[in-house]
């Protein structure tokens, strides 16, 4: 004899209550479940803008060096600089804003560690960019 399956929903496994709070006149109580933390959305785009001013600062010297000869290094490295320093610039103040957000947020929020990696990579990608640019300027003039 085959056993049937019994119709209907089947059981959901949740996490225990953080607290249960009596309802008053009642039998009942209300369990009150704890939300997971998120990821800050902030420190995130602040880790992305930090590691895309590198790789731009990156370009700005290989066109410094590749056109120094010919005179157009400083120019097309002065383009791109222009993008590598907005996005140092977004970098540090995304990651300066997504670590004071972690901050306030009381435990809530994650990701200091992105937000002080994108902090660090735009500043670092400001230094490449300006130093780079310097140079192709420097090495086309001479």
């Amino acid at each position: 004899m085959a056993v049937q399956p019994v119709a209907g929903p089947r059981p959901v496994n949740y996490p225990p209550p953080v607290r249960v709070e009596v309802v008053p006149g009642t039998p009942y109580g209300l369990a009150v479940l704890g939300a997971p933390k998120t990821a800050s959305g902030v420190a995130a785009s602040a880790l992305v803008a930090g590691v895309g001013s590198v790789l731009v600062s990156l370009v700005v010297w290989c066109f410094g060096l590749a056109g120094a000869q010919q005179g157009w290094g400083g120019l097309v490295a002065g383009a791109f600089a222009v993008l590598a320093i907005l996005l140092g610039a977004a970098g540090v103040l995304l990651g300066w804003l997504g670590i004071r957000q972690i901050r306030l947020a009381a435990g809530n929020l994650t990701g200091r560690g992105v937000a002080i990696t994108g902090l660090v990579c735009g500043a670092v990608g400001l230094a490449l960019a300006a130093v780079g640019l310097i140079t192709a300027i420097a090495l086309s003039a001479g």
